[in-house]
C-alpha cells in the first residue's frame, strides 16, 4: 500500500472550491478530501488544485511524432505531454495511405495496451482522417469513404483502443459510420469539412463533438453559418478549441465561450512534435513542418497543428477570457475532455477517482501532479 497526501491552498471540486484542503490517496486513488490536519509527510502545494488535464489531440510532442508509432517515439510524446501539464492524452494519427494507417493504428494500440511509462497516460487513440472532406494540412489524395468494410478493418486494428474519430459530415456514408462507431464505444467528432451537408444526420447518428472549432470548417457567414455556426448552435456537441492566439482570433474565443459555456467548450492542443521544443523543423505524418515563433506551418503555408501544451492553452484561455477562473478551467481542460475520451477515473477530484491533478499556480503556471510512485 502506497499512501500520498497533499495540503493545498484551494481544490476545485465538481460543485465548489474548497480552501485549505487536504487530499489523500492510497495506491493512486483518492480516499479523502477534507480540511483536517495533514500528516508530517504531506506535500505542500501553493495554488489551486484542478483535476488533471486531458488532451484529446496530440499528433506529437517533445520532438517526436505519433505516426512514428515506435515505443521510443510514443514514450517521448507521453513524457512531453505530462511536462506540459496533462495527465492523460489521446495520441493522434492523421490521414495516411489506408494500409499504412492501419499499420500505425495497430502499433500505437499495442503501445497503449502495454504502456507503463512515467509520462501522461495514453487513454486511447484519436484518428483524424482519412474520412475527411477538407484537407487543411492533410493529404487529400489519401481521403477515402468510411465504408462498413473499412470501419470494421479499423476497429480490428485498434483492438478496442480507438476512443475518438474525426469524420467529415458531408460524406454520404458518414451517418452510418458514426452509428457503427458509436455502438462500438468510439466517440465521433465532425471536422475537416467545409460544407454543412449531412450535419444534422451525423448528430442524430451519435456525433458528440467537433474537431477544432472554426478551423478547416469553411467560412462562418450570417446567412450561411456553415459547420462552425451549426456546431455552436447544437447543444449535443462539445467543441474543442485551439487557443494559441493564431488558430482562432481572441474575439472568437470569447464569443465561443459565451455561447458554449463551461459545459461544452473543450481546450485541445492539436500539438505536433514542435510542442515543448524550440523553433525549427519537425515532421507530421512524414511531412515537413516548421515552427517559427511558436506557430507551425507546412511548406505551403497552411497551419499544421500547433506547438501548444495544455499548460500553455490554459494560460492563454485565462488571459483571453478574464472572467473565467479555476472552476471553469477544470471543466474545459479536464472534465469535458475526460468524458469525451471515456476516461471515467479522470475529470474530477472526488473520492474513488484517480489521484492525477494539474496545479494552477498563483502565477498562472500549470503543472501536472501525480503520486510519487506514479511518476
Amino acid at each position: 500500500m502506497i499512501a500520498s497526501e497533499w495540503i493545498v491552498d484551494r481544490v476545485v471540486l465538481p460543485a465548489t472550491v474548497l480552501s485549505g484542503a487536504r487530499v489523500a490517496a492510497v495506491d493512486g486513488r483518492i480516499v479523502a478530501i477534507d480540511q483536517v490536519a495533514a500528516g508530517p509527510n504531506a506535500v505542500r502545494l501553493r495554488g489551486t488544485l484542478l483535476p488533471g488535464f486531458v488532451d484529446l489531440q496530440v499528433n506529437g510532442m517533445g520532438g517526436r511524432s505519433v505516426d512514428e508509432a515506435t515505443p521510443a517515439a510514443l514514450d517521448a510524446v507521453a513524457a512531453a505531454a505530462l511536462a506540459g501539464g496533462a495527465v492523460g492524452f489521446l495520441p493522434t494519427l492523421i490521414t495516411a495511405p489506408w494500409d499504412t494507417l492501419l499499420d500505425q493504428v495497430a502499433r500505437v494500440a499495442a503501445w497503449i495496451e502495454g504502456y507503463s511509462g512515467a509520462g501522461a497516460t495514453p487513454l486511447g487513440l484519436h484518428l483524424e482522417g482519412p474520412f475527411l472532406v477538407a484537407p487543411g494540412a492533410h493529404d487529400a489524395r489519401c481521403f477515402v469513404e468510411p465504408t462498413p468494410e473499412r470501419i470494421d478493418q479499423l476497429l480490428a486494428a485498434a483492438r478496442g483502443q480507438l476512443r475518438l474519430l474525426t469524420i467529415g459530415n458531408a460524406l454520404p456514408l458518414a451517418p452510418a459510420a458514426i452509428a457503427r462507431l458509436t455502438a462500438a464505444g468510439v466517440t465521433c467528432a465532425l471536422g475537416h469539412c467545409d460544407r454543412s451537408d449531412g450535419f444534422a444526420a451525423c448528430v442524430d447518428a451519435g456525433a458528440a463533438a467537433v474537431t477544432h472549432l472554426f478551423n478547416v470548417m469553411g467560412p462562418l457567414h450570417h446567412r450561411d453559418v456553415g459547420v462552425a455556426g451549426l456546431a455552436l448552435d447544437e447543444p449535443r456537441l462539445r467543441c474543442p478549441l485551439i487557443v494559441d492566439g493564431v488558430h482562432v482570433h481572441p474575439v472568437m474565443v470569447r464569443n465561443a465561450f459565451r455561447i458554449l459555456g463551461p459545459d461544452r467548450l473543450v481546450l485541445v492542443t492539436d500539438a505536433v512534435g514542435a510542442a515543448g521544443m524550440p523553433d525549427g523543423e519537425y515532421t507530421l505524418s512524414g511531412m515537413r513542418v516548421t515552427s517559427r515563433d511558436g506557430v507551425v506551418r507546412d511548406d505551403a503555408g497552411n497551419l499544421a497543428g500547433s506547438a501548444l501544451t495544455m499548460a500553455h492553452a490554459a494560460r492563454n484561455f485565462l488571459r483571453l477570457v478574464p472572467d473565467a477562473g479555476p472552476w471553469t478551467l477544470a471543466r474545459i481542460a479536464a472534465t469535458n475532455p475526460a468524458q469525451l475520451a471515456g476516461a471515467e477515473d479522470l475529470g474530477a477530484i472526488a473520492v474513488g477517482r484517480r489521484a492525477a491533478f494539474t496545479l494552477l499556480g498563483d502565477d498562472g503556471a500549470c503543472t501536472a501532479v501525480l503520486p510519487a510512485a506514479s511518476r
